[in-house]
């Protein structure tokens, strides 16, 4: 029998050829994922307003922590320290950041909208079951708003950033920007709703319930706008084994490791200040109680403008370049808070801190996508980048309100916070030096 006719050498080659034929399918799909639909269309804006949307009450609700931590340490959780009051907003922010990474192989394997939605269902769940805590009852104020929207939170919030990247390559920091604008808009959104019904006539119970409301008919929505880039057939995606980036390789290159060092050093002070402002304003008689409640939305508001004109200028001049010097004015704007003790410098401070601290947040994500341009792994690289972030959140609150003690040592949280900042601001520029250089827009 002549080799070529056996039976066995033939279906090894046949074998081999299917597996070539694939080999070429999943390159020329990739190709095709890195050259076509970016920064046009209906599914790409489509997708940036249900990100939005997913932002505005997924993470809007945690940044009002403020309002609802006066708010707990007043009358609802009275006999309950502001160190472990603070524990609540500290897990919620700790488990949207650290969950990113869990979620990173699903999301890079195609299972986007099975994250959105299971993420959806457990945030709203937690925060009707939150309107239903009792009054002293730490545990179920912190098993539903802590644990429970917190896990939610991070199932979702890696994922539905990371899905715009997929539309955009010379937008991508603004496309990536307007979409943390739904945080901060959120936040001022909630901080205000929270802030008028908790001491109102309403009372606790409604007041989250229609802040609950408004969340079910965002997230719905959302859901039914956002799309991934990438097609529905596996061939075209990464498997969940992939070594597409691998884990190893970005261990071991040495600009993500300043990022990932920065990430976790800003973390530990950003929130600070959103966090103790109305308390730091309450104890000082020449600010107008009126105003008080009304700081944390400020913040939130001001930091609307700081998540698109920085990542606006970004696209153009490159994400370090307009990222370095935003922290930097952060960290010096932390060290000056403390003798903010006048309605007006309060204020100011308020409109500028939230500005420079919104771009810290806006620009983070599109700073760990500017070190390599493949989107193939674009859930592992954030998600890897978000778990330091989250251990920090969890603890920089809580450390933040012990360095300022039960005495309120005002000037020490300034200084923690401020320095910790400056320092993050010099992580980002060891990031700059040792960047890789790719021939991609300045924005990618």
């Amino acid at each position: 029998m002549a080799e070529s006719d056996h039976p066995l050498r033939n279906q090894d080659s046949g074998t081999l050829t299917e597996e070539k034929d694939s080999q070429i399918t999943v390159i020329e799909s990739l190709d095709s994922l890195q050259n076509n639909h970016f920064d046009h269309g209906i599914r790409a804006w489509g997708t940036v307003v249900g990100s939005w949307l997913v932002q505005f009450c997924i993470i809007g609700v945690p940044l009002s922590f403020g309002v609802t931590e006066s708010f707990y340490a007043r009358e609802y959780l009275a006999d309950f320290t502001p160190s472990q009051i603070n524990w609540i907003g500290s897990l919620q922010l700790c488990l949207m950041y650290l969950l990113g990474l869990a979620v990173a192989g699903l999301f890079d394997a195609g299972h986007f909208h099975f994250i959105s939605i299971a993420g959806s269902i457990l945030f709203l769940f937690s925060i009707f079951m939150l309107s239903l805590a009792k009054e002293g009852q730490y545990y179920q104020v912190f098993l539903s708003q802590g644990l429970g929207m917190g896990i939610g939170t991070g199932i979702m919030y890696t994922p539905t950033s990371s899905v715009v990247a997929h539309h955009f390559k010379k937008r991508r920091s603004i496309a990536m920007g307007v979409i943390t604008t739904g945080s901060a808009i959120g936040g001022f959104f909630f901080s205000s709703i929270f802030g008028h019904f908790l001491d109102g006539s309403i009372g606790f119970a409604w007041g989250i319930r229609i802040g609950a409301f408004v969340c079910l008919a965002c997230l719905c929505t959302a859901n039914l706008l956002m799309r991934t880039n990438y097609p529905l057939s596996q061939t075209a995606r990464p498997a969940l084994s992939s070594t597409a980036t691998p884990l190893a390789t970005l261990l071991r290159t040495p600009a993500y490791i300043f990022m990932i060092l920065y990430g976790f050093f800003i973390s530990l002070a950003l929130y600070n200040p959103m966090f103790s402002v109305e308390l730091f304003a309450q104890e000082h008689g020449n600010i107008p109680s009126a105003l008080t409640s009304y700081l944390v939305a400020i913040i939130n508001l001001s930091s609307t403008l700081g998540r698109t004109i920085p990542n606006w200028l970004a696209d153009r001049y490159g994400v370090l370049p307009v990222y370095i010097p935003c922290v930097a004015a952060a960290g010096v704007l932390a060290l000056v808070m403390m003798v903010c003790t006048t309605a007006a410098s309060i204020t100011i401070f308020c409109i500028l801190y939230g500005f420079f601290s919104g771009a810290c947040v806006s620009l983070f994500f599109p700073a760990v996508l500017s070190l390599d341009p493949d989107l193939t792994r674009s859930g592992l690289r954030l998600g890897l980048a978000s778990v330091p972030v989250g251990i920090a959140s969890l603890v920089g609150t809580p450390i933040a309100a012990a360095v300022v003690g039960a005495n309120h040592k005002w000037w020490a949280g300034s200084v923690f916070t401020g320095v910790l900042e400056l320092a993050s601001a010099g992580l980002l520029l060891a990031v700059y030096i040792t960047k890789p250089r790719f021939s991609i827009p300045a924005g990618s």
